[in-house]
């Protein structure tokens, strides 16, 4: 069966890991790799770029058994059967392989009784520095829906302008009935130059034009290698047999042959030879650019395969609550209809965040490495990742303390928002530092009262947050790349979708 996908290198190269590497170990490389890479951390596009490719190939079993087969089919070796790929061991503890008493019950919030009204959240948006931004109508997509051709270099631009010149030229000084250089049929019976032979330069030029024209575009490469291995050899025999008749004229003449004769051959010759070096300089040349347009077309298809472009329009994943309304994604000990109350409220407040045109908002994801709950809430704008907490509360000043416990008024107290930061730290460590990712903690008041939270003391990456406060935070923060939509970022996201 044909492959669906071209690669232009070998991608266990890139990413510097041996071919029977297993998933564990591609992933860890390619977070470390892509950080260094990523432009907005001082590195380079097209090396971003490379090393993308490389994680979603080789983390895919279906493209990496086509890559196998495509690097198998390129060294000309059989495959020898199929590759037994080593995979990490599950992490088990001497109490998980023993029968063991089930885990005491987590302890129940002290709020567990919903209340049958809470106070309307203060979600103002329109004094917000992000609100009065003024956004496009549409976001840009990375991977774009078409693949871009990448711009001509100075020197890529030199070498084709060079190659066009020197094939005009020659085509006009072979074709043209006064040039001293023209192309003539041998009349062997007279021993004169014979008719005009015109159209075969004329012809040569329409086919190297032709050549070029695929090699900007990089379309048809198989075409365009085969008009390459016809034009090139072309000039260069000609040239060698021009020289040689010349030679051979001047020995068997002792140098009488007539002047303007050597004169038409040496022109001739030149014509030959500087066809030959310009289009073989613009090969060359364009070699690297061939290879860029042809990963940005391998990442496009990867991209629309996972998110096609109408599903990267589409702005809000799921409903807020709609997890708990199914009875999954509640960590145990938690009034089900306080969960319910706060994150439909928190969940709406958010969706004004879409007034940036790259916002995509998913309600409902599982929260990696827990036998139990999830994250409520992630908003998305180009390659930075909000994951939003809700709790029902009673009104307070909430913190934290030295030791990252929960505080109300000063005092610690039991609540599953502490299980939130291990969440968002397992959310980074499967996307890497190539991605900025940040969490809240967003408090709603189940009761009139003051609401307040002090951030003097903060998780390393989860800070907690009012309604109004987590719209402003957010907002600001997303707004760097608010009209970016990263549609590999999204579909990854939606993979642990509830």
């Amino acid at each position: 069966m044909a492959r669906r996908h071209e690669f232009t290198e070998d991608l266990y190269r890139v990413l510097g890991v041996a071919r029977d590497a297993d998933l564990a170990e591609i992933r860890r490389v390619g977070r470390q790799r892509q950080r260094a890479a990523h432009p907005d951390l001082g590195g380079s596009a097209d090396e971003f770029v490379r090393v993308r490719i490389a994680v979603e190939v080789l983390t895919d079993e279906g493209m990496r058994a086509e890559h196998d087969a495509w690097l198998a089919a390129r060294e000309g070796n059989q495959r020898r059967g199929p590759r037994i790929r080593r995979r990490a061991a599950p992490r088990t503890t001497p109490a998980a392989r023993e029968p063991q008493a089930p885990p005491a019950p987590a302890p129940a919030p002290t709020e567990s009784t919903p209340p049958e009204r809470i106070p309307t959240p203060d979600t103002d948006v329109r004094k917000m520095a992000w609100f009065r931004t003024s956004w496009p109508a549409t976001p840009t997509l990375w991977p774009a829906r078409t693949p871009k051709l990448p711009e001509l270099r100075p020197g890529e631009l030199a070498a084709v302008i060079a190659y066009v010149v020197v094939l005009l030229g020659a085509t006009l000084a072979l074709a043209l009935p006064m040039s001293p250089a023209r192309l003539t049929a041998p009349d062997l019976l007279n021993e004169q130059p014979g008719p005009l032979a015109w159209p075969v330069p004329v012809v040569y030029c329409l086919l190297g034009m032709t050549w070029l024209v695929l090699r900007l575009r990089v379309r048809r490469p198989g075409l365009a290698r085969i008009l390459l291995l016809t034009l090139l050899p072309l000039p260069i025999v000609s040239s060698l047999v021009v020289c040689s008749i010349a030679l051979v004229s001047l020995i068997t003449t002792l140098g009488h042959t007539d002047s303007a004769t050597l004169f038409q051959q040496a022109l001739q010759g030149l014509s030959y030879t500087g066809t030959a070096a310009t289009m073989l300089i613009a090969y060359v040349t364009l070699k690297h650019r061939a290879k860029l347009a042809e990963r940005e077309r391998l990442l496009v298809k990867l991209a629309e395969e996972a998110l096609p472009g109408d599903s990267s329009l589409t702005r809000v994943w799921g409903q807020p609550a709609q997890t708990v309304l199914s009875g999954v994604g509640l960590y145990p000990g938690v009034n089900p209809m306080r969960a319910i109350i706060a994150q439909r409220e928190v969940g709406k407040a958010l969706e004004q965040l879409a007034r940036m045109p790259g916002i995509r908002i998913i309600h409902g994801l599982d929260a990696p490495g827990r036998a139990s709950g999830s994250v409520p809430h992630a908003v998305i704008a180009g390659r930075r990742i909000a994951l939003i907490d809700a709790q029902l509360v009673a009104p307070g000043h909430y913190g934290i303390d030295r030791k990252g416990r929960m505080t109300r008024d000063g005092e610690v107290f039991q609540t599953t928002a502490t299980e939130f930061p291990h969440a968002v730290e397992r959310y980074y460590e499967l996307f890497g530092e190539g991605v900025q990712l940040r969490g809240w903690i967003t408090f709603l008041a189940e009761r009139e009262g003051e609401l307040a939270v002090d951030n003097s003391l903060t998780w390393e990456r989860v800070r907690l947050a009012t309604c109004h406060s987590v719209l402003r935070e957010v907002g600001d923060w997303l707004a760097a790349e608010g009209e970016q939509v990263d549609r590999l970022l999204v579909r990854d996201l939606l993979r642990h979708r509830l």
